[in-house]
């Protein structure tokens, strides 16, 4: 009688590691966040931004499908505040996500290639005037 019970919990422990690990790669944590799709003059800075009515700039940006203003205005802040090369095509790809790489690490934040709040934090923004790249809470 005990085989049966225990091979059964092993199947059910099996099976849930497997639907938690596929849940688990289905996003990056910046995912929670709506996505970002526009862009808002926020503290001095063109910042990505979620609506296009009002400030809401707790929102991610992450390669794969995401071609929008936001990313354009990332691409932007990449070419300016740290030196990148990236052609302003508005879409979140390979490239995109090596120059934010590198601009995560260069400011001492998560290097995960994905846009959030905490990378929004910790990298500088294109400045709405002037040429002196932004910090931004």
């Amino acid at each position: 009688m005990r085989k049966p019970v225990n091979a059964l919990l092993a199947t059910v422990l099996a099976l849930g590691g497997a639907a938690a690990m596929a849940l688990g790669s289905a996003a990056p944590a910046a995912a929670a966040n709506p996505t970002c799709n526009w862009s808002a003059k926020y503290y001095g800075a063109w910042v990505p931004n979620y609506g296009t009515t009002s400030v809401n700039v707790n929102c991610a940006l992450y390669q794969g499908v995401m071609n929008n203003v936001a990313v354009g205005t990332l691409q932007e802040t990449l070419n300016m505040c740290y030196g990148e090369n990236l052609v302003v095509d508005q879409d979140f790809g390979a490239a995109t996500e090596a120059a934010l790489r590198r601009a995560q690490q260069k400011a001492g934040t998560t290097v995960d290639g994905d846009y959030g709040p905490l990378t929004r934090k910790a990298i500088k923004h294109k400045p709405v005037s002037g040429s002196t790249c932004v910090r931004v809470p």
